[in-house]
């Protein structure tokens, strides 16, 4: 039974005995109480007490797959119909990475309310809580070169922080190569998966998940600074439109990466640049750099200025803070 169903059963800000939330969702008691206590882990706000039974303290903000569908008309890149939302799934871009049937995997997209082993990069499990944020990939056929596709994460992330930004106000920042920060926190951050095809187009799916409301458990299991959206939001966030927003900007920003490359998107990720002009480390070719962040090139490549005044560029791994140096890449 879909946790969702579960939830919807519950009234909100109100206890209601066990004995009678079981008679409502058709469970066990003792099968009612295992859903429970994997919701609270998952971070559903839910009282427990054995006198009073369950409360559920906010209201859960569940995505509309019928009002996601609508919003997807709008565009011709996508396909509504091969939207889905899961109540959860192991990973969205494993998920459709998988997909049998490959005359259906373009403009497929995948949203779900948990993973429950959401993948990010270098094999970092991504970590949110259940109902609460947003998680979804999208597929596409790619007609280019594998080499083609590097710098696609950057007009993503561009892409998604505009969106972003229209709900968050300014001071969102762009973390080569695929993260959306604020105030040194993590908001957002994206996953590309590319599969090599024999013969045909090449297999892209783009993964994004965004931190919308966690609570600050996250922060110890991630090892890092999380920003939640919920919490530099200029308006009220509708988790289902701002699902929408993202899918369809996604879509048009892949479109024209696909037609243009990076070049034009050049400048205007270069003026989000979390680590230009400050002291950053890199690994070259094995090699630790340190130098000064002097934004990407036209290529989405990271051009840093070493000590001896020599421009590096680093096309793979990762560029961090020198306050990070302890960390080994």
């Amino acid at each position: 039974m879909p946790h969702r169903h579960l939830l919807k059963q519950m009234p909100l800000a109100e206890w209601i005995m066990a004995t009678d939330l079981a008679q409502r969702t058709g469970l066990d008691q003792r099968t009612l109480d295992q859903h429970v206590h994997t919701l609270i882990k998952d971070g559903v706000p839910i009282g427990c007490c054995t006198r009073r039974g369950y409360c559920l303290f906010e209201v859960v903000d569940f995505i509309d797959q019928g009002a996601l569908i609508d919003m997807l008309k709008t565009s011709p890149l996508l396909k509504p119909g091969r939207l889905e939302v899961l109540d959860e799934v192991d990973s969205t871009n494993t998920r459709l990475l998988n997909w049998p049937e490959l005359s259906e995997f373009h403009g497929r997209v995948c949203v779900t309310e948990f993973q429950m082993a959401g993948r990010g990069r270098h094999g970092k499990r991504w970590h949110g809580a259940r109902y609460r944020n947003i998680m979804l990939s999208l597929a596409w056929e790619w007609k280019g070169s594998f080499e083609l596709v590097t710098g696609l994460s950057l007009s993503i992330g561009l892409a998604v922080a505009r969106v972003l930004g229209k709900w968050s106000g300014p001071g969102l920042q762009l973390k080569w190569p695929n993260d959306i920060m604020f105030s040194g926190g993590k908001l957002a951050g994206i996953l590309i998966d590319v599969i090599r095809a024999s013969d045909g187009p090449l297999r892209v799916v783009v993964g994004l998940g965004v931190n919308v409301c966690n609570s600050s458990h996250l922060e110890q299991v991630v090892d890092q600074q999380v920003i939640n959206l919920q919490d530099i939001a200029i308006r009220s966030i509708s988790r289902t439109q701002l699902t929408g927003e993202l899918i369809l900007a996604m879509a048009l920003a892949i479109d024209r990466f696909q037609k243009l490359g990076f070049a034009p998107d050049q400048v205007a990720w270069n003026q989000c640049d979390r680590f230009r002009g400050r002291v950053v480390l890199a690994s070259i070719d094995g090699q630790v750099v340190q130098g000064e962040g002097d934004g990407v090139d036209s290529e989405g490549r990271y051009r840093i200025i070493d000590t001896s005044g020599n421009e590096q560029a680093v096309s793979a791994g990762e560029v961090k803070l020198w306050a990070n140096a302890n960390r080994r890449f």
